[in-house]
């Protein structure tokens, strides 16, 4: 054999050769997809950790500007076009605006669920186009236009947090949730002093947003509940199912839920 003939030889490869490159090309589109895999979970997470700091972060403000121990969160909310001065929802609704006339309010007559009451206060909700509350100490609750001044929204309507819900009674104006990333409404819960709101202890508070999601309850640690002085906002997760609440570390459904208490999923994973 010359040694033309043997370079013409060693220019082909060997069936050994090309099975360790196919076998190298493998593993590399392996560690691709599975960092492609891990931005596609990561990132919707990430967004909606951001969701649940802005929505805590407006939460206060709210508190600030509107002299309120807490924002109710139980659910069962009446919004009403006239009060009569006995009604529970009075009680906050006159802290927030003292001198809202109360027997011709501008409001639908609606009852809101904790989500929605959470929604109603921080943006002013359907009621006043997402706009806040008008500085008329009279009649806070007109829509937002030209270049008069509001008290809010102390979260910025972006239309990727609302959800339309069904009204409740059937007939009235339909109100908004807020949502996560994945588009089912967080569970809002919240308490005075780590005791009770008007409506209800706690830890007895529970939200349901309907279809697979299941029931929401308050999560606890040790036996205490967490962040028993403020709020609880919780996301379904990207199974955009709800666990049943109660101890730490979550488990089951429960398992990917997201929350302002925890940095981590609520199953204790970071992914």
């Amino acid at each position: 054999m010359t040694l033309t003939t043997r370079r013409q030889a060693r220019a082909a490869f060997t069936l050994v050769e090309l099975l360790v490159v196919m076998a190298i090309i493998a593993i590399l589109v392996g560690l691709l997809m599975a960092g492609v895999q891990r931005v596609r979970v990561l990132g919707p997470q990430t967004e909606n950790a951001s969701r649940i700091s802005q929505i805590s972060d407006a939460i206060g403000r709210c508190k600030n500007d509107l002299k309120l121990a807490y924002i109710p969160s139980n659910g069962g909310f009446n919004l009403k076009a006239s009060y009569t001065g006995t009604e529970p929802e009075l009680d906050v609704l006159t802290r927030a605006f003292p001198n809202m006339n109360r027997t011709a309010t501008g409001l639908p007559n609606v009852t809101l669920d904790g989500n929605q009451t959470l929604c109603f206060f921080l943006t002013g909700g359907a009621v006043t186009n997402f706009t806040g509350f008008s500085n008329n100490p009279t009649a806070p609750f007109t829509p937002g236009g030209g270049n008069q001044t509001r008290k809010g929204p102390w979260l910025e309507p972006n239309p990727k947090l609302f959800l339309s819900a069904p009204p409740n009674p059937a007939g009235s104006p339909p109100q908004a949730w807020l949502v996560d990333v994945y588009g089912v409404p967080y569970a809002y819960f919240a308490s005075v002093e780590g005791k009770q709101n008007n409506y209800n202890a706690f830890g007895a508070q529970t939200f349901s947003p309907g279809g697979s999601a299941g029931t929401a309850s308050p999560y606890t640690n040790a036996g205490k509940v967490m962040n028993e002085g403020g709020f609880q906002i919780i996301s379904a997760g990207r199974d955009k199912a709800f666990g049943a609440g109660g101890a730490l570390p979550a488990v089951g459904a429960g398992d990917d839920n997201q929350a302002n208490f925890s940095q981590y999923q609520l199953g204790g994973r970071l992914d």
